[in-house]
């Protein structure tokens, strides 16, 4: 249940971005909920005449309508607003990089965890003291070590800060340190020294906001067809029970009656 409410909640602030910026397109998306609302209300309150002409909406099923066409009302934006949600993770991976990747106290935590990993592992011939603050990477465990506990730190961290968000994307370890491998490849190859801690930070928020294009596209789908579902169950209920109340009046002969 937290998942959805953590992908409804962004796709609040997507329609608000979408009202925005798009004024057209906001304005066509409440149309169409308003269109689909009525619709509902309609074919609901009028369903039963299928089959018994006398049959009369009472006032106490109009709540039962506006339930139903309310839902919709509702459901329709949301799902709208569900499939223009990718630009709103993509800036709260920016923003996390640029809060979190960048501060002196993640780089420093990070750099400990990796360095305590070699040291432990005995990855290093010939590791600096951590009061140096570098590591050699000479080696290739000693490489994917250090990938692997960068990596290891900044997917806690994003799950610090965006929690709903990064429990819905389902961030795999693997991606981040493979990105993180082949850039080091890629810098030793053309030139010697440390590897700079800023290629670190700008690796890993690329290669997380790359890691959400298609899980998240699969999640905006499953809540889209979810939300689709659960409407469709709503007015399947609310269609029965009004059907059911029409050809009780027939069975027990009551007569059309006021609203």
């Amino acid at each position: 249940m937290g998942w959805i409410i953590a992908l409804l909640s962004l796709s609040g602030v997507a329609l608000a971005e979408l009202a925005g910026k798009e004024l057209g397109a906001m304005a066509g998306t409440l149309g169409l909920a308003l269109g689909c609302g009525a619709l509902s209300w309609t074919l609901l309150s009028h369903s039963a005449l299928l089959w018994n002409r006398g049959f009369a909406p009472r006032a106490r099923r109009h709540p039962l309508c506006a339930l139903a066409a309310l839902a919709t009302l509702f459901a329709v934006p949301l799902s709208v607003g569900a499939a223009h949600t990718r630009p709103v993770v993509h800036r709260a991976i920016a923003n996390w990089a640029r809060e979190v990747l960048a501060s002196p106290s993640w780089q420093d935590r990070s750099f400990d965890r990796a360095w305590e990993i070699i040291r432990l592992g005995g990855l290093e011939p010939f590791l600096p003291p951590r009061e140096a603050h570098f590591l050699p990477l000479t080696t290739s465990t000693a490489r994917e070590a250090a990938a692997t506990a960068y990596a290891d730190a900044a997917i806690a961290s994003f799950a610090a800060a965006y929690l709903p968000m990064a429990a819905l994307l389902g961030f795999s370890l693997a991606e981040p340190t493979k990105a993180l491998l082949a850039d080091m490849k890629d810098f030793f190859d053309s030139s010697v020294g440390v590897y700079p801690a800023g290629r670190i930070e700008r690796v890993l928020a690329d290669s997380l906001a790359q890691a959400a294009n298609q899980p998240w596209g699969d999640t905006v789908r499953r809540m889209q067809i979810l939300l689709l579902f659960l409407l469709l169950l709503l007015h399947l209920a609310a269609f029965g029970l009004l059907g059911w109340t029409g050809y009780r009046e027939i069975h027990t002969g009551h007569s059309e009656t006021k609203r």
